[in-house]
This record gives structure tokens, C-alpha cells and sequence, in this order.
């Protein structure tokens, strides 16, 4: 950070990341960010682990009764001999008698997810990603809240959806407009911090041990985000879009403010940014899907993003959706699943500021390739005889390859996607990945009913494979981006199929 005493800047500017040169790379206003951000997971976490905890099955003493359905088993078995952890969905006449409703409502979660992902990528682009995150973080509230109320399956499948599409607006836009508030020196320490989950996780994790109930449990973790409805209010929006858009007036007042947050003095003014390239269309160009895919260098790399996708949902999703199946409490493990990543973000940044070896490139492959270690041998061993001991390996290596599959992994495949695409198409790029992310997620919960009528190890064998075709792609195609200047604009080469004006 600069010294208080700095004169204005009176220079032009060619490139954004001298903005952040003449300010500082990182400051009080992006760790203010990143902390609502964590504040915003409580809820964004608890409402996704929700039905990991509203699934749980009872237990009955009563060792005539022998039944793997879960509606069934709470017919049958007398109240005195039944054992209830936590008062779940099958209680109540919500899901009963169709038992696998609970797994059906994930997929509308994650397709929900999944449709708010790509709408919000379109819709930042074009008009911000400030208000685009709002709106996500309002929805997401009142879909809890309406799902805490919810009288029966399909007023809760609607809540779910809405969990689902709010949970893809909230998590891409704000990742993009976090990553685009900060200079590229930094910009990974901003995905490794999306990786602090441990505090959300372990707070929904007591909420649901504490409440033992689904309705309180959704009411807790919707409740207690509230305030995070007010502390975004204090962000600006994204300097890099508002100069894509030719808003330099709103730029540099931004870019302003944020440099008063972080105790510096240097100001600048509209006619600094001129310089500074940005696309030769009109200010409401919209750039479709097709963008990521107009040149046959980003058709490889969308290749690649589309596959390591798919697995940063599917490799948790497989286990967590299905936490009886692990050797232990299940309220414990999906606290430790929290726990576990919390050394991610220290790991990589002190990688990235004392290793010259390491790179974006080099988390990838090693990354990739423990989690497909750590997979497959989770389904070599469903091949034996499930004693305990065996039992407890297992749950080691599954939380082991998804812990590091949904963090280390996650966080350089961000950063590709934020380092690979131009700003002009960067949230639509987030979103449009975020889709194949939940579409992971989606399948996730009908591979864990697969592994009951099929093999055991299916939902595993699966997701193994797909980790593999990502970790293989990865080496042939991706480049090395560590300190390479964040692309703003997208050479169309004669290209314009992939954009189109838009009109308000």
C-alpha cells in the first residue's frame, strides 16, 4: 500500500493494472469485501448442505424390522424404539410415502442453481455485477425463509429452486466482481478466499445439531444473514466493467473510492482512463455463449473449464449427499468437510509469494491427479468386504480427494476461467460454467440412488472418470497465466456471430 502523502494521478492510463500499481493491490475495502462475502456463506452453504441434514434417516431398535426405506421404516417401527438424530423431511407427511423425494429436490436445486448461474452471468455483463450479487443474496433469504414455511413437497421444490437459482446469482457474481476489484498480483488470494467455508460450514453444522429440526435449521441460517443485505450496500461495482461500458465518470469515482478505503491519496479523474483499450462495439453490446467458443483456442480451453466443471460438485456432492454411507457422525463430517479447507487459502498464498516454480498450471495437474488417486482408490476398495477398518479408510480418502477437488482445484479453476476470458464476456464465462457446476451437482444426488440398485461404488467410478478426462485435458491444453495481465477486450477477428446490441 502507498503512503498517505501521494499527489493525484495526472498520467493516462493504458492498462487497468496500473490503476492498482499507483494504489495498492490489495487493501482494507477488497478484505472488507471478502469478508461479507464469507458472512453471506452462511447462508449460501447452509442452504446448500440442507438436505444432506433434512435426508437423515432414522434408526429403529427393533431388529425385526428390516427395511432400507425410509418412510417405511417410520410406519413401522414403534415411536419408543425409534431413534431420531434430527427431525427430517421423511417426519411430518412432506416427502413420505415417496421416499427419494429428498434426492429429487437437490437436482431442482441444482438445476435452479444452475439456470441462475447463466442468466447472471448475461445479465452482469450488461448491466454490473454489483446489483446482479444483491438481488442473488435478497432471493436467496426469502427462498429460505419460504422454504422454513413450506406445507408440503412442491411448495418446498419451488423454495429449493429458488435456493438453487438465487445460490448461482449470489456465488458468480460476486466472485467476478470481487476478482475484478483487485490487481492480478492478488487476484488468486481473492478465489482462495472463496474457499473459507470452514466458519459457514461449521455454523450450519451447529445449527442443525443444536435445532434438530429442518424447518428451525432453515430459519437459523436464513435469520442470522440478514445483515449481510446492508453490508453489501457499501460496494461499488466493478471498475473494470463500468470502463468496458464507457462509464468513466462512475469509473473513476469508484476507483476512488476504493483507494480512500485502502488509505491512499491518489485520485483519478475520467480523462485518465481514456487510454485504456476497450471494444470497438457500442457500450450495450451483449456477447452470447457462442463468444467462448469463437476461436479455436478458446474452444480448447472451454473444453477443459467444461470438464473440471463438472467435477468440483459431483466429487463433494457424491459424499455429502449421502453422509450415512461415510464411517462417522454425520453432522461431524460435514463440519470436518469445512474444517479440512480452511488451510487452503494460507497454502496458496504462500505458494504463489515464495515458490517460482509454482503456478496456475502446476496446481492444476497435481491437484486433479490426488483427487483422482484419492478416488480411485475409494472404489478399489468397495471391491472388499466392508469391515470397519476398511469402512474408515474409505471416508478418509473420499473427504481427502473432495476437500482437496472442492478447493485447491476450485480455486485454480476460478482462476483460469477469471484469467483465460476477457472482461467483456468474464461473468457470462463464470456463468456459464456455473452451470455445468450444478449440472455436477444434479447428476450427483441420482448417481448416490444408482450406488442402491446398481454397485455400490458407482456414484465413485463415475465421478473418478470425469475427474481423470479433466486432469488429462488440463495437461495437453492449458497454458501458464501466473503475472499475465488480465484480458479486458475480446478480438472478434471478423467474428460477429457471438454479440449482439442491446436495447433498454
Amino acid at each position: 500500500m502507498k503512503s498517505a502523502g501521494e499527489v493525484p494521478s495526472t498520467s493516462p492510463i493504458r492498462d487497468v493494472e496500473e490503476i492498482f500499481d499507483r494504489t495498492s493491490q490489495y487493501g482494507r475495502y477488497q478484505l472488507f469485501m471478502l469478508l461479507v462475502i464469507q458472512y453471506s456463506m452462511v447462508n449460501a452453504a447452509g442452504n446448500y448442505v440442507f438436505i444432506s441434514f433434512a435426508s437423515l434417516k432414522p434408526t429403529c431398535r427393533d431388529a425385526s424390522i428390516q427395511t432400507n426405506d425410509a418412510c417405511q421404516l417410520i410406519a413401522d417401527c414403534p415411536a419408543n424404539v425409534t431413534e431420531v438424530v434430527f427431525r427430517s423431511l421423511y417426519e411430518g407427511d412432506i416427502v413420505c410415502p415417496h421416499s427419494h423425494l429428498p434426492q429429487h429436490l437437490q437436482t431442482v436445486q441444482a438445476v435452479g442453481s444452475g439456470v441462475g448461474a447463466i442468466l447472471a452471468g448475461h445479465i452482469a455483463d450488461y448491466y454490473g455485477r454489483k446489483w446482479v450479487t444483491y438481488s442473488g443474496a435478497v432471493q436467496m433469504t426469502f427462498f429460505g425463509f419460504m422454504g422454513a414455511f413450506a406445507l408440503n413437497w412442491p411448495m418446498l421444490a419451488i423454495a429449493m429452486l429458488g435456493m438453487g437459482f438465487s445460490y448461482g446469482v449470489l456465488i458468480d457474481a460476486s466472485m467476478t466482481l470481487a476478482c475484478e476489484t483487485a490487481g492480478k498480483k492478488i487476484s488468486h488470494r481473492t478465489d482462495a478466499c472463496f474457499q473459507m467455508v470452514v466458519g459457514p460450514c461449521r455454523v450450519a453444522s451447529l445449527c442443525a445439531y443444536l435445532i434438530a429440526s429442518w424447518r428451525g435449521y432453515l430459519l437459523a441460517v436464513n435469520a442470522l444473514s440478514l445483515p449481510v443485505l446492508v453490508l453489501m450496500l457499501f460496494w461499488v461495482e466493478s471498475p473494470r466493467w463500468l470502463i468496458q461500458k464507457k462509464r468513466y465518470e462512475e469509473a473513476a469515482r469508484n476507483i476512488n473510492r476504493i483507494s480512500r478505503w485502502n488509505g491512499c491519496n491518489t485520485t483519478f479523474c475520467a480523462d485518465n482512463l481514456l487510454q485504456i483499450k476497450v471494444m470497438d462495439e457500442h457500450r450495450t453490446t451483449c456477447f452470447s455463449i457462442g463468444a467462448l467458443v469463437s476461436t479455436r483456442k478458446f474452444l480448447a480451453y472451454s473444453f477443459v473449464m467444461f470438464m473440471s466443471a463438472l467435477t468440483v460438485e459431483m466429487c463433494v456432492a457424491v459424499i455429502i449427499f449421502d453422509v450415512q454411507v461415510l464411517a462417522g457422525n454425520p453432522f461431524l463430517n460435514v463440519a470436518l468437510y469445512g474444517i479440512l479447507r480452511l488451510w487452503v487459502p494460507l497454502f496458496i498464498v504462500l505458494l504463489e509469494a515464495n515458490a517460482k516454480w509454482f503456478g496456475r498450471r502446476t496446481l492444476f495437474i497435481s491437484s486433479q491427479g490426488f483427487t483422482v488417486i484419492c478416488f480411485a482408490s475409494v472404489v478399489l476398495l468397495s471391491l472388499f468386504q466392508p469391515i470397519h477398518s476398511l469402512t474408515v479408510l474409505r471416508t478418509c480418502l473420499a473427504m481427502l480427494g473432495g476437500v482437496v477437488n472442492s478447493s485447491i482445484f476450485f480455486t485454480v479453476y476460478k482462476q483460469y476461467v477469471m484469467e483465460l476470458y476477457p472482461t467483456v464476456i468474464r461473468a457470462l464465462a463464470v456463468g456459464a460454467f456455473g452451470v455445468v457446476e450444478r449440472l455436477g451437482g444434479a447428476i450427483a444426488p441420482q448417481l448416490v440412488t444408482m450406488n442402491r440398485w446398481a454397485w455400490p461404488g458407482s456414484a465413485v467410478a463415475v465421478t473418478t472418470t470425469i475427474v481423470f478426462i479433466s486432469l488429462i485435458s488440463g495437461w495437453a491444453i492449458l497454458p501458464e497465466t501466473r503475472n499475465s495481465s488480465i484480458p479486458d477486450v475480446l478480438e472478434l477477428n471478423g467474428q460477429k456471430s457471438s454479440s449482439k446490441s442491446c436495447t433498454k
